[in-house]
């Protein structure tokens, strides 16, 4: 896990800012600040910092004798080879616009309230004693190099003509499931929202918007796929297997699909399984529920010296500050 430390804290003990350095490669990390409102209105704020530096990956040519020029593919997350073309300035500005936009939808999510007995965050306003709750926010930072970043990504510039060719599709028919991205790598097209059909328990099959980029920023929080975090039945059967059966057996053609892939199979997206979890932004939607505040809970527990455990999660619902009269 990262390493965090405490680097401001104010004249009244409160840990106002704490900082994160990834251990290893695509270790989750990301900076802390919790700015306190003491107007007796708004809740204080527990905003996450996540510097995320995005890598132009520009293709591999070469130049061979009496044939020319020659570009290799890039390989997709299953390792299919698809056509890739150098980056512009103009498309790269649009395609980092819509990577923002797409972040934006882990805003105002979230608000958390204290546990009963903690009393740390409160403050006196007249002969009142306010409580404020935190309201959670997410701000993504794009920075110019990995070296300040907590999370470097590659991003792709897809040759969309060789690719519709390579597929069969039309260019204006390709969307971010055609070539398979990872929370390391992304391809041009995963700023789009993607249509992605899955049945549940009930046997009836939804179409939900998948956000590639939404999705992966959870995986860089430190969220993992839905299933594992709600303990989904079928996603623990895949997620044992995959720990206690040989690759040979749960890659065999006999190895039923569903779980194929431990903890990323389709029964941890919450494939065939309750709509609310196929329906999360962990697994191929885009709505969200207590679960995935977790990043929150944990860095306010850090901030606070409680436990996460102690906390309280509203979704969607803003819980004002609570106020009692000495």
């Amino acid at each position: 896990m990262a390493t965090t430390r405490k680097t401001i804290v104010d004249k009244s003990g409160r840990t106002i800012e704490m900082r994160s350095t990834p251990d290893f490669a695509f270790d989750p990390a990301f900076d802390s600040f919790l700015i306190l409102h003491e107007n007796g209105c708004d809740n204080h704020t527990l905003t996450l910092v996540l510097k995320v530096h995005l890598k132009q990956v520009a293709p591999t040519s070469f130049n061979i004798p009496f044939l020319g020029k020659l570009t290799l593919p890039f390989p997709d997350a299953d390792d299919t080879p698809f056509a890739i073309k150098p980056w512009n300035p103009a498309d790269f500005s649009a395609f980092t616009r819509s990577f923002l936009r797409q972040c934006a939808h882990w805003t105002n999510k979230f608000w958390l309230t204290p546990p009963a007995t903690f009393s740390g965050l409160d403050y006196k306003l007249g002969k009142s004693t306010v409580r404020p709750n935190i309201y959670c926010h997410l701000h993504v930072d794009l920075v110019g190099s990995p070296g300040d970043a907590h999370r470097t990504i590659e991003v792709v510039n897809l040759d969309r003509a060789a690719a519709a060719r390579q597929l069969g599709k039309k260019v204006s028919d390709l969307d971010a499931s055609d070539f398979r991205s990872t929370d390391r790598t992304y391809d041009s097209l995963d700023v789009k929202p993607v249509p992605i059909p899955f049945p549940d328990d009930k046997g009836k099959t939804h179409k939900l918007n998948r956000s590639t980029v939404a999705h992966e920023i959870g995986h860089a929080l430190g969220l993992p796929h839905i299933g594992v975090s709600h303990k989904a039945p079928l996603c623990s059967l895949a997620v044992v297997a995959d720990g206690l059966l040989p690759d040979s057996v749960t890659s065999s053609a006999s190895f039923p699909a569903l779980l194929q892939g431990g903890s990323n199979s389709n029964a941890c997206y919450g494939h065939s399984g309750p709509v609310n979890l196929g329906s999360n932004v962990m697994g191929y939607g885009l709505d969200f529920d207590a679960t995935n505040a977790t990043p929150w809970l944990d860095r306010i527990a850090l901030h606070t010296g409680t436990t996460a455990s102690g906390w309280k999660v509203s979704v969607k619902h803003k819980v004002a500050p609570r106020v009692s009269v000495s």
